[in-house]
């Protein structure tokens, strides 16, 4: 890998080659309304506020204590580090100014599969609201993972287009679906000054305890999509949208995760959690009608499609910036006349199509017991391991600061934009609740009626292990590749 070396503060640092080419190939147009809705439709899964409805008010009381565990610390370190090291790639970018190569290629590869995985998970939000709409049409596996296939492959041609008219997309769906959140605060206003008694009691228990634990990690797991948007850093034109478009969007996941919530416990109680994505749809159904709960099954489906997309068009990022920088082969670097990455589109489209493909169609071709049981369990392993994975290469986010302040403190204090008291905290808590959120999610099985909790943890656990070693397996293969053709080229 090429580098060349760049004065800091009284410290060197290695400038990579995607930098410099990042900044002089794709064009410096996202603003901080760009990146605050970027941020939002990455950060915003319904299903994870859906989620914890299960556990009532309860559920308040965890959002509270992952918000300022470790969603407000993602922020702050997220809003350093993109301020200090204003490039394409964020955390293997940042990795690689603290930790060098090694530990920089590994986050980034792990990163990459966790995001790829997202792909999948997304369009599988939108095929269980179209579920919800349809009925017993979608009721078998291979039915279902043959929309997500559909999905996946639309997405693609979207993600293909040039960047803006991508962002157009999002802005316009995040805008939608700001709209459809207010909707349902609306919608539990008019439930409950119509005279009908809010579902879940407001006195119920709101206290922690062993029977919700396992809402603390869906928590933390919700908020690992803090620093997606920062994967453009390079295309970003200002330096100030980095901390504004952060921020603005942090309040408004906030908001909007606790405005769902409240909302659902109000008009469904605790059973939207077992309706999944559509108990969204049901609760505006049940207070606007038909035709309003449709336009918000279309609005969502619409924003969980162009997720996908987005998806698509941000982690093609990770495979650019690891080609040009020589870690991968070269060709995944290539840009189109749109200045699109269009092998690294394909290549991650073609990954993903075959992932949904074993995990929704394979179990109906190999007899091993009940195909429905088999996708469900593969499908549920593949999203938890990829949230461990993701909470694991997060936790670089807080080492790469504590690195940096350690080994040259006066040019940290330089570029430094928080008080270091606020920083220490950062580093200290957020780690740790990574650490405890695995933990949790190795200790209770989300489906145990399939797989028990004995079995749950040795399952998952092996799993993310065994994607951990494929990634820096296939890590070593891919840079082998790279630096032949580097060879070759001579």
């Amino acid at each position: 890998m090429i580098v060349t070396q760049s004065t800091v503060g009284e410290g060197k640092e290695q400038v990579l080659p995607s930098e410099g080419y990042v900044r002089a190939a794709l064009p410096q147009s996202l603003r901080t309304f760009d990146m605050t809705m970027i941020f939002l439709m990455v950060i915003f899964f319904i299903n994870n506020p859906i989620e914890t409805t299960g556990a009532g008010f309860a559920s308040l009381t965890y959002w509270i204590i992952g918000t300022l565990v470790f969603f407000v610390p993602c922020l702050i370190a997220n809003a350093q580090l993109g301020t200090m090291f204003f490039n394409e790639g964020s955390l293997y970018n940042w990795t690689q100014k603290a930790l060098g190569n090694f530990w920089s290629f590994f986050v980034g590869v792990s990163f990459w599969i966790s995001g790829v995985l997202g792909m999948v998970a997304s369009a599988g939000i939108a095929v269980s609201i179209l579920q919800g709409i349809t009925g017993h049409l979608l009721a078998e596996s291979r039915g279902q993972g043959v929309f997500i296939v559909f999905i996946l492959i639309v997405a693609a041609l979207i993600s293909m287009q040039r960047f803006r008219i991508v962002q157009h997309l999002v802005n316009y769906t995040t805008i939608l679906m700001l709209c459809v959140i207010v909707l349902l605060g609306l919608a539990a206003l008019v439930w409950v000054v119509s005279g009908h008694h809010a579902v879940t009691s407001v006195t119920s228990n709101m206290g922690v305890g062993p029977g919700n634990y396992a809402l603390f990690s869906t928590v933390i797991f919700a908020f690992l999509g803090a620093n997606v948007s920062m994967t453009l850093g390079g295309e970003v034109s200002e330096r100030q949208a980095v901390k504004s478009h952060l921020f603005r969007g942090g309040i408004l996941a906030i908001v909007g995760f606790l405005i769902v919530t409240l909302s659902l416990l109000a008009i469904d109680g605790p059973h939207a959690a077992v309706m999944g994505p559509f108990a969204l749809v049901d609760a505006i159904t049940r207070v606007f009608g038909k035709f309003v709960g449709d336009l918000v099954a279309v609005c969502t489906i619409t924003f969980f499609l162009v997720l996908t997309a987005l998806f698509n068009s941000i982690f093609a990022r990770f495979l650019l910036v690891g080609a040009l920088d020589r870690r991968i082969p070269i060709g995944l670097g290539k840009l189109d006349e749109n200045r699109v990455p269009i092998d690294a589109i394909i290549t991650q489209t073609i990954i993903v199509v075959l992932f949904a493909s074993v995990v929704f169609l394979l179990p109906y071709l190999i007899p091993l017991g009940d195909p429905a049981n088999l996708t469900n369990e593969l499908f549920t392993l593949s999203l938890y391991s990829h949230s461990m994975i993701w909470a694991i290469a997060s936790i670089f986010l807080f080492v790469d600061l504590l690195v940096l302040y350690v080994r040259n403190p006066r040019a940290f204090h330089a570029r430094r934009i928080f008080p270091m008291p606020v920083l220490w905290t950062c580093i200290l808590v957020a780690p740790l609740a990574c650490v405890l959120a695995v933990i949790v999610t190795l200790s209770y099985s989300p489906i145990p009626q399939l797989i028990p909790t004995n079995l749950w943890g040795g399952i998952v656990g092996g799993l993310t292990l065994l994607w951990l070693f494929f990634a820096a397996l296939g890590s070593v293969l891919a840079s082998g590749e790279a630096a032949w053709e580097d060879f070759s080229a001579m």
